[in-house]
């Protein structure tokens, strides 16, 4: 399928039925998946719900999303008690979110580096939790065992929900070095191992608990706005060790009709030069501030 003729459509003077199509597609979909996960899953005692909200620190980058990003929230707050920290720079940053979520207010479109390192530096807890606003968590995001497992795993830095794309139903997950750029280091445990039952890859959604100190040590490059996915990852390797949690899921609901949003979303030419400078022949263990 021609997944961008198709969205070009659905973008266009005409694509009302394909957007509402779209739409009532993803809602039947997490209909489904709720009570589904919530019986395969079930549900996180009080004590250990507890315990994740002292250790954990969640934070969420938003950008002129309000109503994307209450939802994420509110599905947050089913498998999650503890301290949230949003880092905002829309024109009007977002207020009232409800006990326990603080704002970080930025100017506006200051990027995605510079709102994920100004929450992160809120963050005081040994593991934190990172996530884009377009998230929706249910009984299958069991951060509970991801804790656990990083608790048990001390060789361990990050580990990843699976991102499960709606209404396309697509698991991203990447698993060889060519998801990472040209001249990364080399990985300390090689891409593939299983680390007790999870593998070691080298770039995971944007959605995953790790230790606060690991990723503080790689931190994002606010020499780029909006393209800092890739980057990251191939500055983590040989840093950080990664894994990925196939069974342990959050649900990817985007907003491609959204004019506004998406005007600044897909304005990526300056941050693909700048890649394409900072890749042409770095050393591996570059990283901002190093």
């Amino acid at each position: 399928m021609d997944t961008q003729r198709l969205t070009r459509a659905m973008r266009g003077r005409f694509g009302g039925p394909l957007r509402l199509g779209y739409r009532l597609a993803e809602a039947t979909q997490l209909a489904v998946v709720r009570p589904v996960d919530r019986l395969r899953h079930g549900r996180a005692t009080a004590e250990e719900r507890a315990e994740v909200a002292r250790r954990v620190t969640m934070t969420v980058k938003t950008f002129e999303r309000p109503a994307v990003l209450r939802r994420c929230l509110s599905s947050a707050r089913t498998v999650f008690d503890g301290r949230i920290v949003v880092a905002d720079d829309s024109r009007t940053p977002v207020r009232d979110l409800g006990r326990g979520v603080d704002v970080v207010a930025l100017p506006f479109n200051s990027g995605v580096p510079v709102g994920r390192n100004a929450a992160l530096d809120e963050v005081r807890t040994e593991y934190v939790f990172v996530s884009d606003d377009d998230i929706v968590f249910t009984a299958a995001s069991d951060l509970v065992a991801a804790m656990n497992y990083l608790d048990d795993n001390a060789g361990v830095d990050l580990v990843a929900l699976t991102r499960v794309d709606l209404p396309r139903w697509r698991a991203v997950e990447a698993h060889d070095a060519r998801a990472l750029f040209p001249g990364a280091a080399p990985p300390l445990v090689a891409y593939g191992t299983l680390i007790d039952g999870l593998p070691v890859v080298p770039k995971t959604p944007q959605l995953y608990l790790a230790r606060t100190d690991s990723i503080q040590r790689v931190r994002w490059d606010e020499r780029l706005r909006m393209v800092d996915h890739r980057d990251f990852f191939s500055r983590a390797a040989g840093t950080i060790v990664s894994v990925q949690a196939q069974s342990v899921q959050g649900y990817h609901m985007r907003t491609p009709f959204d004019p506004f949003y998406t005007a600044y979303r897909e304005d990526v030419a300056a941050d693909l030069r700048t890649l394409g400078v900072l890749w042409s022949g770095r050393q591996p263990r570059d990283r901002p501030g190093a």
